[in-house]
């Protein structure tokens, strides 16, 4: 019986699950969200959540929680928590919502205002930094395929249907 370790390096190959999009796709976004908190978000103290909520509120204005959580992509829950966290530093006000009194709209304040406008640019020079390994042609490529993997995602979030695989791939050349 091989050691586990071995084993779990050939369930890996069997299963081409190192050469999935959801792997890839997700180291990629891990690596570029740990890449952006360590070089543009340390020196004003945000996190990432913070700074995703924040971006949403100064990109897209003022809006409820619920919104924000839907366009940041982030639990309801940890928006709340977050939020009021931010609240209690400066970075947004709340609001009364005249047309629904049992919702608050979150706005940022002067400070959250200028926090992001510091903040944006290193964020985008991150971004830029990976988006400069491609051609021109690569990246627009790349967004294309990206956008067209977040349309069939999105597809498959509104459906009650799971896509199985039925065996697994053909066998990775170093798998056998």
């Amino acid at each position: 019986m091989p050691a586990d370790s071995d084993r779990a390096v050939q369930n890996r190959l069997e299963w081409g699950a190192d050469d999935t999009l959801n792997f890839q796709i997700v180291l990629l976004s891990n690596r570029l969200s740990l890449t952006v908190a360590r070089r543009a978000l340390a020196d004003d103290g945000l996190t990432l959540r913070e700074w995703r909520i924040l971006a949403v509120v100064y990109l897209f204005g003022p809006g409820i929680a619920r919104k924000i959580s839907e366009t940041a992509l982030l639990d309801p829950a940890h928006v709340s928590r977050t939020v009021h966290a931010m609240r209690r530093r400066g970075l947004v006000e709340f609001r009364e919502n005249k047309d629904d009194r049992r919702q608050i709209i979150v706005a940022l304040t002067d400070e959250g205002d200028r926090v992001a406008r510091d903040v944006l640019p290193k964020v985008i020079g991150v971004n830029n930094a990976f988006r400069g390994i491609y051609t021109e042609e690569e990246f627009e490529t790349l967004i294309e395929l990206l956008a067209r993997a977040n349309g069939f995602a999105e597809k498959l979030l509104e459906s009650d249907e799971l896509p199985v695989a039925e065996s697994a791939p053909d066998p990775h050349p170093l798998a056998t």
